[in-house]
């Protein structure tokens, strides 16, 4: 029961996050959490030490928990990270969607309706599950941990952008270009049309204010 909790508050935190409810740089309050969602203290702390680990979360002396706030040059890194991460998965699942097109013919085709009616929430959760479709087909368990891992750590990059900016819906056509290679078992186009694609999803982010970025020292 104990683990089940700390993974509740995990996922109580992160998906606050994932929606904006929790800003970058918001201050976490331990009684938030004890008291008004009825965990214990120990519950929390090994939750919120979790999500430190993973990136989302970040820890200052006199400070305490807040939402992590990358810096310019972080969120750069991380995105050429996850592009050269990403990339991988892609080129390791060619194999799996050439054998079982229907079920990302299937996904892109939901993608594309939702940029047809302007749907920015459906967009999102359809973009999360075409990427983990494919980091779960590329049958890697460490390839997908280290991807899950950089996912974490800009979960308020990601909703910033897909709230704020229609252009985020040009990147279904890399979307359009990752499938179309995949399900012709070209591992190689596939894998460059990824790394385009989390490239471009990065120059999106740093079309951000200076407001959304922890000041360089």
């Amino acid at each position: 029961m104990a683990g089940s909790n700390v993974e509740a508050v995990v996922n109580i935190v992160t998906e606050a996050v994932r929606t904006g409810r929790l800003a970058p740089g918001t201050r976490l309050v331990e009684a938030d959490y004890t008291q008004g969602l009825g965990y214990s203290r120990s519950t929390v702390r090994e939750a919120f030490q979790r999500l430190i680990s993973s990136g989302l979360l970040a820890f200052e002396r006199h400070r305490g928990v807040s939402v992590c706030k990358l810096t310019r040059k972080q969120a750069t890194d991380v995105y050429c990270v996850r592009a050269t991460l990403e990339g991988l998965a892609t080129r390791l699942a060619t194999p799996y969607a050439q054998e079982n097109p229907e079920r990302f013919v299937q996904l892109q085709a939901r993608l594309d309706e939702a940029v047809a009616a302007a749907d920015l929430s459906l967009f999102s959760k359809l973009n999360t599950e075409f990427h983990s479709q494919i980091a779960l087909a590329a049958d890697n368990d460490y390839l997908l941990q280290a991807i899950k891992r950089f996912e974490t750590s800009i979960y308020w990059l990601q909703f910033r952008v897909l709230v704020g900016q229609n252009a985020v819906f040009t990147t279904n056509d890399d979307h359009q270009l990752i499938v179309k290679a995949m399900i012709s078992g070209d591992q190689i186009g596939a894998e460059a049309a990824m790394v385009q694609h989390i490239l471009k999803a990065g120059d999106l982010v740093q079309a951000l204010d200076d407001d959304y970025f922890q000041v360089s020292h």
